[in-house]
């Protein structure tokens, strides 16, 4: 061993000969390494990419999974490894299809998902409809967005896409308008960039493509169409009266309204009528009635899934459920939960199969007498909840319930999906909430005794 203090000049050039070797040596080792690194990086890299061909050869087999299907393929290649693809599709939200996909072969596995529009859907019956998807964590802000439209109106609906407002009115002033179009993308600067009068006023709006579906506050036609030449551009192009079982009959008004499949499900007061209608609107201008059920009782909201209609009605059974799939209504079941006489049912939310009901407060609590249910899909038993001040609209996520109420200071609650009330956050608005809404990410309420709508944001 070599002292550095013994060290001379030629001391140090051994220790520089041997530290120099050492390098080398390290050298050659980190480039060998390195090259075989390449290699095998170079090997993995082909190895997903003749997997991934395979797969793209055969996609077309995977492209039209419906929510539970599951498939699974071998594929075998004249030089190459087989190829197995497992596609399981669920729901992705109410209106898409999640497919979850792994393709594998002896030495490589790669995992993707395809998100891609319910299959049954066409352009025309998907134009309108929102990809909504918020998931609550932390909120952002919540902001007012103050309509440039007449202070005096009262409003009653709301449905938001890509950022434009679609605004509903009721007024009993004949000149006054009844449909707004207000582009609140930024909400410190709304736009207004249409309005129409269709006449007598309007309980409910749907929309699709670029035709708005209102349900009228009027015995003379119950359903309004009209058409967006542009959303600068607005025209009335059709009044659809339902058909009366008698002459002397007097017809109801709207008070709900639905679309989905090219199909309208209204809703009405009571009358000695079908409070529940199908009508057929491949056309749009030329509603054709299609059939209807009586609920003896007024609508106050309808949701369509999967060839069901969810009625919240104001009688004793306050939640029916409707085959819709045929070409008319079929009633299935009824939900009659207690203190019926004095609450009614105003709300319905479904996500991925699974259903939220919402009612009146009643005018003063009894514990009893639940105000929320929510049914997962995998059970008929529902979570509940009393909850003073109604619930009055409801938005169902993966993770959360979002509801609006007439507490005070608890305006909007978020709820666990089991309705624990030791994990409920309630947020105060200065308004009394209309209508709740949503569009991608961001939750939309609609004030009832103001003109304004409240753009909640979450992170």
């Amino acid at each position: 061993m070599i002292s550095p203090r013994h060290c001379n000049d030629s001391g140090f050039m051994v220790l520089d000969a041997i530290l120099a070797l050492a390098l080398s040596a390290l050298l050659v080792g980190l480039l060998s390494y390195s090259t075989l690194t390449a290699s095998s990086m170079y090997e993995r890299a082909v190895a997903k990419k003749m997997v991934l061909n395979t797969y793209q050869a055969h996609s077309s087999e995977f492209s039209n999974l419906m929510p539970g299907d599951v498939i699974a393929a071998t594929y075998y290649g004249t030089s190459t490894p087989a190829v197995t693809v497992v596609a399981t599709a669920r729901w992705y939200g109410n209106d898409r299809v999640e497919t979850d996909i792994e393709a594998s072969s002896s030495n490589r596995s790669v995992q993707f998902r395809a998100i891609r529009r319910y299959p049954l859907l066409s352009d025309i019956d998907s134009a309108g409809t929102p990809l909504c998807s918020p998931e609550y964590k932390t909120i952002a802000s919540i902001q007012p967005v103050m309509l440039p439209i007449d202070a005096s109106l009262p409003l009653t609906d709301l449905q938001v896409r890509n950022g434009i407002a679609y605004i509903t009115s009721d007024s009993n002033k004949q000149p006054d308008p009844d449909v707004f179009i207000v582009d609140i993308r930024d909400p410190g600067h709304p736009h207004l960039l249409s309005s129409i009068n269709t006449g007598p006023g309007l309980a409910a709006v749907a929309i699709a493509q670029n035709y708005i579906y209102a349900a009228a506050a009027s015995t003379a036609a119950q359903i309004h169409v009209i058409r967006m030449n542009s959303l600068a551009s607005l025209q009335l192009v059709t009044k659809y009266q339902l058909p009366l079982p008698e002459a002397s009959t007097s017809p109801p008004a709207g008070t709900a309204i639905f679309y989905s499949l090219r199909k309208i499900y209204l809703g009405t007061e009571k009358w000695d009528g079908q409070e529940f209608s199908m009508i057929d609107m491949r056309s749009p201008e030329n509603p054709a009635f299609l059939g209807g059920i009586e609920t003896g009782s007024k609508v106050n909201a309808i949701t369509v899934r999967n060839g069901i209609a969810y009625i919240a009605d104001s009688d004793q059974n306050q939640l029916r459920t409707v085959d819709v799939y045929g070409s008319v209504p079929i009633l299935r079941s009824t939900f009659a939960p207690s203190g019926w006489q004095r609450q009614e049912g105003v709300s319905i939310a479904d996500f991925e199969n699974d259903l939220g009901f919402g009612r009146t407060s009643g005018g003063f609590d009894i514990a009893a007498d639940k105000e929320g249910f929510f049914w997962p899909h995998s059970t008929s038993i529902p979570f509940v909840l009393n909850n003073p001040g109604g619930l009055y609209g409801m938005i169902v996520s993966r993770s959360s319930i979002f509801a609006i109420t007439h507490s005070l200071n608890q305006e909007l609650s978020i709820f666990d999906r089991t309705f624990s009330t030791t994990s409920v956050t309630s947020y105060s608005l200065p308004v009394l909430p209309q209508s709740i809404t949503c569009d991608v990410d961001k939750i939309y309420i609609l004030a009832r005794t103001a003109p304004a709508i409240y753009e909640v944001t979450f992170r």
